[in-house]
C-alpha cells in the first residue's frame, strides 16, 4: 500500500525503529471499545505447489500495529486526526460513491477504519471488515476516542473473512474494496469479488483501488525508469553533484521493483487493468468505469525550490509528468488504478 508521495521516488529509506515503536506505542495507549465483533472465518486449505510451497493467503498476524501505525497508506494523517482527516486516495473513494446519507455502505479490509468513520459521518450506516485483528483494534479505539459527534450508532467494526461475509444478499448500497485487491491471492479474489457482488444491492456501487499497476512495475519501471535513473546518476557522478534527490537511495537501478518487506510479504497479486476487469466479469460484475491514476501531491516533497525543480524535470523524463496523466499514456505511466462495477 502506496503513500500519496512514494510514487515521485520509487525507492525510500528503511523505516526508522525508534519512531515505528513510539508511534504505535502512543496510540496502543487505552481499551476496546464495544463494537460490533464477528469471529474470524476459516482460511483456505493450502494449495498444491512446487517446493517450496506457497502459503494460501497472507496470514492475519502478518498485518501488525506497527504496519498500520507507520508504514500503511494513509498513517500521518490518522494518527493525528483518527480517521477525521484523510488524504487524496480515500478522498477520492469518497467521491466516487457520491452522497451516503441514507445509505449502506461496507468497507472490506477496512484496515484502522478511516472511510468507515467518515461514511458514517456522512450519514451512511457504515460497516468495515477486516481479517487482521490489530487492524480492528485500531478502528475501535480510534472510535473510542472521537468526539461526541460520531454517529456511533451507525458505525459498526467485525473480524471476519471477506471470502465468508455474515450479511445477507443485497444488503449494502456501496461496497469499497481500497488496497485489498493485491493482498489476496487468485483463488481468495475470486471468492471476496463473488462475496462482494452477493451482498451488493442492485444499482449498487463496487469501488475497487489497487495500486501498483503491473505495467508499471513489469514494463516502465524495469525498461526505462530504472535506465533514466543510471543515466541520471552517472551523470551527476561524473559532475560530482550529489544532493538529496541524486543518490541510490532515491534513484533505484535494481532489474527488480522496489518493494520494502511489508509489500514483499503483502502483495501477492498485483494487477493490471485487463486482469483486473476480467476477474470483475467472472465474479458477475458490470464495469461502470475505469481510471489510471495519480494522487495530487499535497505541497512540496522537498523543502528547497532547487530541490523540487530537479525532481520535476527527473519525472518528467521518468514518467513523462504531467502528460502521462492523461489518456493515452496514463494506462502505462500511472501507478495506480480505479474501477467502479456493479451487479451485471
Amino acid at each position: 500500500m502506496k503513500t500519496e508521495r512514494e510514487e515521485a521516488r520509487p525507492g525510500r529509506a528503511p523505516l526508522d525503529a525508534a519512531r515505528r515503536g513510539a508511534a504505535s506505542e502512543a496510540f496502543a495507549d487505552g481499551g476496546v471499545t464495544a463494537c460490533d465483533g464477528l469471529a474470524s472465518g476459516t482460511a483456505l486449505g493450502a494449495a498444491r505447489q512446487r517446493t517450496p510451497p506457497a502459503p494460501a493467503r497472507v496470514e492475519p498476524d502478518v498485518y501488525t500495529g506497527e504496519y498500520y501505525l507507520t508504514h500503511c497508506h494513509g498513517h500521518e494523517d490518522f494518527l493525528s486526526s483518527r480517521g477525521r482527516k484523510v488524504g487524496p486516495r480515500f478522498i477520492k473513494a469518497l467521491s466516487l460513491a457520491g452522497e451516503l446519507r441514507g445509505r449502506r455502505v461496507l468497507d472490506v479490509g477496512c484496515g484502522r477504519g478511516e472511510l468507515v468513520l467518515q461514511s458514517a459521518l456522512r450519514g451512511a450506516d457504515a460497516w468495515g471488515v477486516d481479517y487482521a485483528s490489530a487492524a480492528i483494534e485500531i478502528a475501535q479505539r480510534a472510535v473510542a476516542a472521537a468526539g461526541d459527534d460520531l454517529p456511533r450508532e451507525r458505525l459498526h467494526l467485525a473480524q471476519t473473512d471477506v471470502q465468508a461475509l455474515a450479511f445477507a444478499d443485497a444488503s449494502f448500497d456501496v461496497v469499497f474494496m481500497m488496497d485489498i485487491v493485491e493482498h489476496l491471492h487468485a483463488r481468495e479474489l475470486a471468492a471476496a469479488l463473488r462475496e462482494a457482488r452477493r451482498v451488493l444491492r442492485p444499482g449498487g456501487a463496487l469501488i475497487v483501488h489497487t495500486s501498483p499497476n503491473r505495467v508499471v512495475r513489469d514494463w516502465v519501471y524495469p525498461y526505462w525508469v530504472r535506465h533514466v535513473n543510471k543515466a541520471a546518476l552517472a551523470f551527476c557522478e561524473w559532475l560530482g553533484y550529489r544532493d538529496a534527490l541524486f543518490n541510490r537511495l532515491m534513484l533505484p537501478t535494481g532489474r527488480d521493483f522496489p518493494e520494502d518487506d511489508f509489500e514483499r510479504a503483502m502483495h501477492v497479486n498485483e494487477q493490471t487493468a485487463p486482469a483486473l476487469r476480467r476477474q470483475l466479469t467472472a465474479a458477475g460484475l458490470r464495469i461502470r468505469s475505469q481510471e489510471f491514476w495519480e494522487p495530487p501531491m499535497r505541497g512540496e516533497y522537498f523543502p528547497t525550490p532547487r530541490l523540487n525543480g530537479e525532481l520535476r524535470i527527473l519525472d518528467f523524463v521518468r514518467f513523462l509528468r504531467p502528460l502521462s496523466l492523461y489518456p493515452p499514456l496514463n494506462r502505462y505511466f500511472c501507478h495506480h488504478i480505479w474501477m467502479t462495477a456493479e451487479r451485471a
